[in-house]
């Protein structure tokens, strides 16, 4: 097969089509021609299933546990004999990871990191650890937890403005920030923590962000990203990116995954400090991201290029190109201002807006499903 890719089908199984990153992964992998794509979901009607590119989609009860999501894997995998198994979120690739071993002879798994190092990458309180231990630029952090009995020694020389993160999560969801200590303090007396969060010291300065596919600690392929365009709400992440080459930033990255010996994709999210003139690692996100398609315009279709790596093919060359990108309603909005405005488009701006317009079905079935749980809320 590994010889043939480029002449026959290449078979692909995400099992994991329920996640919100799924979409853009088949979208990616639909750009292709010669690729077919099975979808695994433990949820009915998720958006994916409506996508074009979906050639067979599957369902299974969904039980929560571990166990049932390893059974339907190895059950859909023996039944649809994929050439590619591509897990694309969290929960399946901490999964697949643990259990990849279990999975020769039945499929190629994409490249995964070790569970240990997709542990502390996956936490934002052993991330800051073991960033300190291997002398990785990045912000002074307080583990806020019960039995943290020095952290109100710390909290006294604690740098402020800060961050309040959980130790888990992304998107910005959780986050609050501190302009002192006092506020802080305020803050805790009216809050249980039912789970463990960190305090993070704000950096002057701005956020850049890294995509990586590795594998054994070497990187395949990346690009590097800077928002120009606010998301909506804090934190949350831009809905304008530019795509840039920065080499401070890459050099980090690659020492990152190198002494992690990282294998798989990350999303890796940095901020350049105005002050100190540095760049600072500030978390990692082991799974895929929400501006894929944006690597993808820029040169990089991440998907493909793991499921090549899964099979022991040579990869296609893939260097990003600088250029821009605008997803979600930002896109729409510049593209009506192009429509109605005469306003004329830059040949370096791409947005997400055409790859709904040549996929639309899982948007339209996005947003009916939305009307019918509102609805159904109002009654």
């Amino acid at each position: 097969m590994p010889g043939d890719i480029q002449k026959e089908f290449l078979s692909v199984l995400i099992p994991d089509g329920e996640s919100e990153h799924a979409l853009n992964v088949i979208r990616c992998l639909g750009q292709l021609k010669n690729v077919r794509v099975f979808v695994l979901s433990n949820t009915f009607r998720p958006s994916i299933r409506y996508s074009r590119y979906c050639f067979q989609f599957i369902n299974y009860e969904n039980k929560k546990n571990d166990s049932s999501r390893l059974k339907a894997i190895y059950d859909t995998v023996k039944k649809v004999k994929p050439d590619v198994l591509l897990p694309v979120d969290i929960p399946t690739i901490s999964l697949l990871a643990e259990d990849k071993g279990n999975l020769s002879g039945l499929t190629a798994l994409v490249p995964l990191p070790f569970i240990g190092s997709f542990k502390i990458a996956n936490d934002k309180g052993l991330l800051a650890e073991w960033l300190k231990k291997n002398q990785i630029p990045s912000p002074a952090t307080l583990l806020l937890k019960k039995d943290n009995i020095d952290f109100d020694k710390a909290l006294s020389s604690f740098s402020f403005p800060a961050l309040l993160k959980p130790c888990r999560g992304s998107g910005g969801l959780g986050i609050e920030i501190f302009q002192n200590e006092k506020a802080f303090r305020e803050y805790c007396k009216e809050q249980i923590f039912s789970e463990e969060f960190i305090l993070q010291s704000f950096i002057n300065g701005y956020d850049v962000d890294c995509s990586i596919l590795c594998e054994n600690g070497k990187i395949l392929a990346y690009t590097i990203q800077k928002g120009f365009i606010n998301g909506r709400g804090n934190f949350r992440r831009a809905a304008g990116l530019d795509f840039i080459n920065d080499c401070k930033t890459y050099n980090l990255v690659r020492d990152v995954a190198e002494k992690f010996n990282w294998s798989g994709v990350a999303h890796i999210d940095l901020r350049y400090d105005l002050d100190t003139q540095q760049i600072n690692l500030i978390e990692i996100n082991p799974r895929y991201w929400g501006s894929l398609m944006g690597s993808f315009c820029s040169g990089v279709n991440f998907p493909h290029l793991q499921c090549l790596s899964a099979l022991k093919n040579e990869l296609v060359k893939s260097e990003a190109k600088e250029m821009r990108y605008i997803q979600g309603r930002s896109a729409i909005k510049s593209m009506a201002k192009n429509m109605f405005y005469g306003v004329k488009k830059q040949p370096e701006i791409e947005t997400s807006f055409k790859f709904i317009l040549k996929d639309p079905m899982p948007t339209i079935s996005y947003f009916f499903n939305g009307m019918l749980k509102r609805k159904s809320k109002s009654n």
